[in-house]
């Protein structure tokens, strides 16, 4: 199995975490209750927020660069019995005229555009799709100030799946010098009697919250907030640091 294939197939099983997902959840209906107009979930991924979103009454538009993850999100809105509308697309050339009333791009699609100029692009493109007084919401994961800058351990673990199980091994590596975090992480996945096995290497570019505050703000929008972890987060996540701005096109 390809790796992008096979990260989008355990996806949700190896992040499965309700309780963070809920206070996800309840933090975007707070922004977005007054907002008119459809939402935009920009890196949709396998779906994971825009199916409860969809369940919730609001009307919301997917869009992920990646086959794979579009292919689960569109099995997830079936299974649900929700039509959904997902779009495959880059965050950098974004095809919507400015209809939406929020926007949440979630779980670090942000961090994935390497380059400083590409982000610029991707930021006017999101501002350039949302209305006048529209919101958006960026959450990016602080590698550095949760895993810090010495050496990992390489980490291993084991996750249950529908019909099997999933092993993974996880390394890290940072580069100072260029801000680039590499994570490699090696699965292994059981289903009844066949075994899988595959590898997905990311590489995020690790920047300061100033910075993605200047970003937005260059870009047109005004940041309102900045969190480190959603209201309500479990405690036994308020270790993992975040980047949460709620900025409002402008």
């Amino acid at each position: 199995m390809e790796g992008a294939t096979g990260f989008a197939s355990v996806y949700d099983a190896i992040y499965a975490d309700a309780t963070f997902l809920a206070a996800q959840l309840a933090y975007l209906e707070t922004v977005f209750s007054g907002v008119s107009g459809p939402l935009l979930d920009a890196g949709c991924g396998t779906g994971r927020h825009l199916v409860p979103l969809s369940k919730r009454g609001y009307c919301v538009v997917g869009v992920d660069i990646s086959p794979a993850m579009l292919g689960v999100a569109r099995a997830s809105l079936t299974a649900a019995g929700l039509a959904g509308d997902l779009v495959r697309g880059d965050l950098r050339s974004l095809p919507f005229e400015p209809v939406f009333g929020g926007i949440l791009c979630l779980d670090s699609p942000l961090a994935l555009i390497l380059a400083d100029a590409d982000l610029a692009v991707a930021l006017v493109a999101l501002h350039r799709s949302l209305r006048t007084d529209g919101v958006l919401v960026a959450e990016v994961f602080d590698y550095v100030g949760t895993l810090g800058l010495a050496p990992i351990t390489p980490w291993t673990g084991s996750f249950p799946a529908p019909r099997g199980q999933i092993a993974i091994r996880e390394s890290h590596r940072f580069d100072r010098a260029t801000g680039i975090w590499e994570m490699t992480q090696e699965f292994s996945v059981r289903r009844g009697a066949r075994k899988e096995s595959f590898a997905v290497t990311h590489r995020l570019r690790m920047r300061s919250a100033g910075a993605y505050a200047a970003a937005l703000e260059a870009a047109g929008f005004r940041v309102e907030e900045l969190l480190a972890f959603y209201p309500g987060t479990p405690a036994e996540s308020l270790s993992e640091r975040r980047m949460i701005f709620l900025a409002r096109r402008v």
